[in-house]
């Protein structure tokens, strides 16, 4: 069948997409009422708002909203179904049962954009600890709301709770209570600022005999600022850096349950997931 004397590929191609897309993406945002007046100061609605597809938009207009769109849906199947390195997963060896099979909560950080430096991705920061009190059979959502909720006041209240990253390493070990912790920090005094914030979600008082403080002799020999460059893949590279400095702010929590297979999500101060207990 030949195409209409007035066919027009352009009007064709964003007719599919609205047709398409559109439908992805108020199903994606169906928390929201994308025919309503819409809080552009609210991160989620100003983020479905440039995603809405529009009749009047340009060309250029529909596909940034579809890069907009497919960006977010992107990160966020990274984030929360990439289970592997960020949660305890959902493997059924019962290897270490006493704590590796004890629920999880991730704390995650990143730096402001408009602090990141040219040339280099944000820096990011991952504190987590395990519920030792509870187990998958125990856990429920009332218990998971109590601690999005000590999380929210904790960490969200001020625009976000600020982690200063440094070189040195502040760590806080109290195994019978889940407790690892490894931060990076510029000093001792903000490693157990981090310490107290942290246990305060389960009410818990740090007992300093569990503290240590590590600072390199030469750190910056051993952390340069700017990394050096050496010959990579055929070109000449400037390697990662380590313990940059930065400050990271609060983003996310994620509460993992052995058995499971997607995290819960506690928190959200991104605005960039669905469903969190703590809105």
């Amino acid at each position: 069948m030949p195409l209409p004397d007035n066919f027009s590929p352009v009007e064709h191609l964003q007719d599919t997409i609205r047709r398409t897309f559109r439908t992805e993406i108020r199903e994606w945002f169906r928390d929201i009422d994308l025919d309503g007046d819409l809080d552009i100061n609210t991160p989620r609605n100003s983020l479905a708002l440039a995603c809405e597809h529009r009749d009047d938009d340009s060309f250029n207009m529909t596909i940034g909203r579809i890069l907009l769109f497919e960006t977010l849906r992107g990160r966020f199947a990274e984030q929360l179904l990439s289970g592997g390195s960020d949660g305890i997963g959902v493997s059924r060896y019962k290897t270490n049962v006493h704590r590796k099979l004890k629920p999880q909560i991730v704390l995650r950080f990143t730096e402001d954009i408009g602090d990141v430096e040219a040339g280099y991705a944000p820096v990011e920061g991952r504190i987590s600890f395990r519920l030792m009190d509870h187990d998958a059979s125990t856990i429920t959502e009332p218990i998971a709301l109590t601690y999005a909720n000590r999380i929210k006041t904790n960490f969200v209240t001020g625009g976000g709770f600020i982690w200063k990253k440094g070189r040195e390493l502040c760590s806080y070990t109290d195994w019978n209570k889940g407790y690892q912790l490894q931060l990076l920090c510029r000093a001792e005094a903000e490693g157990r600022r981090v310490v107290e914030q942290v246990l305060d979600i389960q009410n818990d008082t740090p007992n300093w005999a569990y503290f240590n403080h590590e600072v390199s002799a030469e750190p910056a020999a051993a952390y340069p600022t700017v990394p050096d460059i050496e010959r990579v893949y055929g070109k000449n590279r400037r390697i990662s850096r380590v313990r940059p400095v930065a400050d990271v702010r609060f983003q996310w929590a994620k509460l993992h349950i052995h058995g499971l297979q997607n995290p819960i999500i506690l928190v959200d101060r991104s605005g960039l997931l669905l469903n969190s207990l703590a809105s």
